[in-house]
């Protein structure tokens, strides 16, 4: 504390000097002139008018002052990952994340990370986070602007850590936490806590988040331009919520009949879809899976027949059991994959999954 002292009363040396001398010589000046006739009468109006002079500076300069401070911005030569956890800790009102996909969510910062947004959520604070949506044909051209870099792998890394966090938490607080991918090329990165936020440009060949930041106002021009951005990507008609992500509702049919709903894994490989069998073992042994047809979405077009991953095919397995894996982070080595078949596609798909 002393030293902090000593450092300031040094920095400011001639300052206080200043203030000093001018502090003695208006007191002498004030003692001087008691005797004076008038004096009493010339002190109010002085005083008065010094009183108006601060409001007027109050009402004009300060305005223009705060304005100035607001379109003032900071820059920096990467994103400091400690101290962007720090501001998401102690928000107040917001916080909005854009990216491609995190470093906060990499191994050195995810503890860190994620109890920040614990604690922002359970203080009350909104948080929405939107990523690229790793299935996007963005993804794979991010990749390649960054040397063939894994990034829907990682986008889909994020998505699990973020996916389990809002299980975890209660459902009060579970609804402050809102996450989304998006369909669009990225251009902006932003790391918004209430009013201020650090910004970033996707350069080529270089992650954003290692790349030159500022930090500016959100009610910057700079800030307003970025915010709209967010808005318009979060509120696109291809912007997925991630609990459509991460989950498929199917509703399993015995023929025409419906037996049971249920929330399954899958993922997409081009044109086709993949979900994890294993919720749906016990009708597969009951019924066989001839009779057995899966309902996506609730119309006829969304009925599909269920054909199982070619154990032969090693190549195209393997590709999809490791897209399981990046997803939900277990090995599905062992797991019953099925590939949905539309009914229409039938014929042309091969048999359905034996008894």
């Amino acid at each position: 504390m002393r030293s902090a002292v000593g450092l300031f009363v040094r920095s400011r040396r001639r300052q206080i000097v200043l203030a000093l001398l001018l502090g003695v010589a208006g007191v002498t000046l004030l003692v001087a002139g008691k005797d004076v006739a008038g004096y009493g009468q010339e002190i109010l109006v002085n005083l008065g008018a010094s009183l108006i002079m601060v409001a007027l500076s109050f009402v004009v300069f300060d305005p223009i002052f705060e304005d100035m401070r607001r379109n003032a911005v900071e820059q920096h030569r990467t994103l400091n990952h400690d101290q962007l956890v720090s501001h998401i800790a102690a928000a107040q009102t917001e916080v909005d994340i854009l990216e491609t996909w995190t470093g906060l969510l990499e191994e050195r910062n995810r503890d860190r990370f994620l109890a920040a947004v614990t604690l922002a959520l359970r203080n009350g604070v909104g948080v929405r986070i939107l990523l690229l949506d790793p299935e996007s044909s963005a993804a794979e051209q991010r990749a390649e602007e960054l040397h063939h870099t894994q990034v829907p792998v990682l986008i889909m890394d994020n998505l699990r850590h973020l996916y389990h966090l809002r299980r975890a938490l209660d459902p009060l607080t579970a609804r402050q936490l809102q996450v989304r991918v998006y369909d669009a090329s990225p251009s902006i990165q932003l790391y918004r806590w209430d009013e201020k936020a650090y910004i970033s440009f996707f350069p080529v060949g270089v992650r954003a988040y290692d790349a030159r930041q500022i930090e500016a106002f959100m009610s910057s021009p700079l800030g307003e331009f970025v915010a709209s951005r967010f808005e318009e990507l979060w509120t696109d008609g291809t912007t997925r919520r991630m609990e459509d992500f991460m989950t498929l509702s199917v509703t399993v049919r015995l023929d025409a009949a419906e037996l049971a709903t249920s929330e399954a894994h899958f993922i997409r490989l081009e044109e086709d879809w993949f979900v994890d069998g294993s919720a749906l073992l016990d009708h597969l042994t009951d019924h066989g899976a001839r009779r057995l047809s899966l309902a996506v979405g609730g119309g006829p077009a969304a009925v599909f027949d269920l054909v199982r991953l070619d154990l032969h095919d090693a190549s195209r397995r393997a590709t999809v059991v490791a897209l399981f894996d990046a997803k939900y982070g277990t090995s599905h080595d062992k797991k019953v994959i099925l590939r949905l078949v539309p009914r229409a596609a039938q014929s042309e798909a091969g048999p359905p999954l034996a008894h």
